[in-house]
């Protein structure tokens, strides 16, 4: 199972340095991170998802390694440029059918739809630094939010595998 637990406890906490915040700053700063670590943690997880699959149904190790392979050189968490990719490179393309054809689409559209917008506002955040002139980043809350849509198509997407690949 993917793991919730800490990403959900850096965002809170991250949340109450937000909230009790002396200056613009500091509110920035934590707003800053938590839209990182969750962005991070968006990798980290789909990741997780499509080895420990993997393990479950290859039984060659060099078909592992092929996917372990493939795996470490994704560098993003775009749903059609990283995510889906790898689950094709494990389950074909007709076993991603299958399993997208399993997801409920509301919870993979909002999946998809966070995805995207995080990969926007991570883009801007990752290639910039805080400068003294105050910039409009979301607080906390939001990354809040968007990791409870993404923590849905996830766990969609895990229980899906988990059925075609058991």
């Amino acid at each position: 199972m993917i793991s919730y637990s800490y990403i959900e406890k850096n965002l809170r906490a991250l949340d109450t340095r937000y909230r009790n915040s002396r200056g613009n700053k500091d509110a920035d700063f934590a707003s800053k991170l938590a839209m990182l670590e969750l962005c991070g943690w968006i990798e980290e997880a789909m990741d997780d998802c499509i080895l420990r699959a993997s393990v479950r149904v290859l039984r060659q190790e060099r078909n592992r390694r092929f996917i372990e392979d493939r795996v470490d050189r994704t560098y993003g968490f775009e749903y059609n440029r990283h995510f889906k990719p790898m689950m094709i490179n494990l389950v074909g393309i007709w076993g991603f059918e299958k399993i997208n054809k399993s997801i409920d689409p509301a919870v993979n559209d909002k999946f998809v739809s966070a995805l995207s917008s995080l990969k926007t506002i991570r883009d801007s955040l990752a290639h910039t630094y805080t400068k003294g002139v105050t910039r409009q980043i979301s607080a906390p809350s939001v990354a809040i939010e968007w990791q409870a849509d993404v923590k849905a198509g996830l766990k969609a997407y895990d229980a899906a595998m988990r059925n075609y690949c058991p």
